[in-house]
């Protein structure tokens, strides 16, 4: 009866069935109310049961006790890496029981006492983790949808690779274009679509998306996904009824967890990019991301992360649209293009196509400085690109797991550009690594990041 309260508890409010089985015991997920009691998106890692996600209409009369973060998650228990032996992490861990229910019970308001964590990712459990991130898997770009086999094998040997690491990543982040097909790339297209209408493209994305999630199903089952939606998943001018779409297959668009001390607030990034098609929606996670950096900060995050698809910026914060000279050709493998009538045009996509505008920027920006973000993950670009904010955050464009693109106004990188992944490993400051820990140490000075830890990353070809 008790588990019966808690499962339907969970459930108020949330935009889709969830399974909790088979999370990491690092990773806690969780559902919060947001400001006014609007319903904040979470995601337990796993597929909703593609296109049939009904809405479930429990009876509440009884769950006033159990509002808020208060779920049963089933784990297995986690491998030891020998880094993270070494650092004392046996111990640690031996609070976790093999295939042992525990349940947590946070402050749906976030105003009161700080959350218990029987799930370990709250409190850092080891003074290193990592995680990966990949962007654009973007299933059936490279032939314009006649056949997607090319980045399925692709999206194959990322998990290869990710699957070979050792230590395995904590969880692995899809930065949003999970596919290709979006009906209105082809309505813009006009007489030169090769697809007929609106429920015929709607017919290869949902073939693309299901391919997806068949091929992302050989990653390590140990091993947490994440996903974010892009514009080819939702439209350049996402609607209410996009979104959906994309929430039927992938679930919530935007999310947070914590993962070993540490907040990571993943974005629907196509919104700040362009509201004008679901402004409510926009307005909505705008509201619920500021209450996810103040209960993050309250709360004591080590470090911040976000994740999304667009580019806040590609080289600088403060750039505007005319800035952005530069231009990334089409990519060889489509040959002559089909998306410019006038032949003495340049074909590729401009600079200023890639990166959120900076009237929607700035107002993310202003948010992570006030918060300390300590980096943000973004894919969009087909390339790599690092950046730093002005005050210290770190701005990293992935590149692709399909095409490649190259940039003629891209500064000069350190590292390679070309398909692959991202490993990250986060370093902990040993005091923050402790059950007793005091706050994590701020500057005195404004406009830094936060100082619980730092990261390290580097990209990882797969051709």
């Amino acid at each position: 009866a008790l588990a019966l309260k808690l499962s339907r508890a969970l459930m108020k409010g949330s935009h889709t069935p969830r399974n909790f089985t088979g999370c990491s015991s690092d990773i806690d997920m969780k559902y919060q109310v947001g400001y006014d009691n609007m319903p904040s998106p979470t995601s337990t890692l796993c597929f909703p049961e593609a296109r049939n996600n009904p809405s479930y209409n429990y009876d509440f009369a009884d769950e006033g006790d159990f509002i808020g973060t208060c779920k049963f998650i089933e784990f297995e228990r986690p491998q030891m890496s020998t880094q993270q032996k070494e650092h004392g992490g046996i111990n640690l861990i031996e609070e976790v029981h093999s295939k042992e229910r525990s349940s947590c019970l946070i402050d749906s308001n976030n105003t009161g006492s700080r959350p218990s964590n029987c799930c370990g990712g709250l409190e850092p459990h080891f003074p290193f983790h990592s995680f990966v991130i990949c962007a654009d898997t973007q299933l059936g770009v490279t032939s314009q949808n006649v056949e997607w086999e090319t980045e399925i094998e692709y999206a194959k040997k990322a998990i290869q690779t990710i699957n070979s690491l050792d230590p395995p990543p904590l969880f692995v982040c899809v930065c949003g274009d999970l596919v290709d097909m979006q009906y209105s790339f082809e309505e813009n297209k006009g007489y030169s679509s090769r697809f007929k209408n609106k429920q015929e493209c709607d017919e290869v994305q949902a073939k693309q998306n299901l391919d997806f999630q068949n091929v992302f199903s050989e990653l390590n089952p140990e091993i947490p996904l994440v996903c974010t939606c892009g514009n080819h998943d939702v439209s350049n001018r996402p609607t209410p009824a996009s979104i959906q779409r994309y929430k039927d297959f992938f679930g919530d668009e935007y999310l947070s967890f914590w993962a070993n001390g540490t907040y990571n607030i993943v974005l629907n990034s196509v919104l700040f990019a362009n509201p004008s098609g679901a402004p409510q929606l926009f307005s909505n996670q705008l509201r619920w991301l500021e209450h996810q950096l103040e209960y993050a900060h309250k709360h004591d995050a080590k470090m911040i992360f976000v994740y999304g698809h667009h580019p806040w910026f590609l080289y600088d914060e403060n750039e505007d649209t005319d800035d952005l000279t530069g231009l990334s050709p089409f990519p060889k493998e489509w040959g002559k293009s089909t998306f410019l009538e006038d032949e003495n045009k340049p074909t590729g996509f401009k600079d200023s196509y890639f990166a959120v505008p900076k009237k929607y920027r700035m107002t993310a920006l202003n948010l992570f400085r006030k918060y300390g973000v300590n980096a943000a993950f973004t894919g969009h670009f087909h390339q790599n690109v690092i950046s730093k904010s002005s005050w210290g955050m770190e701005h990293i464009i992935t590149s692709s797991l399909s095409v490649v693109f190259d940039s003629s106004g891209k500064p000069k990188q350190e590292e390679e550009n070309g398909r692959g992944l991202r490993l990250v490993e986060v370093h902990l400051d040993k005091a923050t690594c402790v059950a007793s820990m005091t706050k994590v140490e701020r500057s005195s000075k404004k406009n830094e990041v936060r100082r619980g830890g730092t990261i390290n990353h580097h990209f990882i070809p797969i051709d």
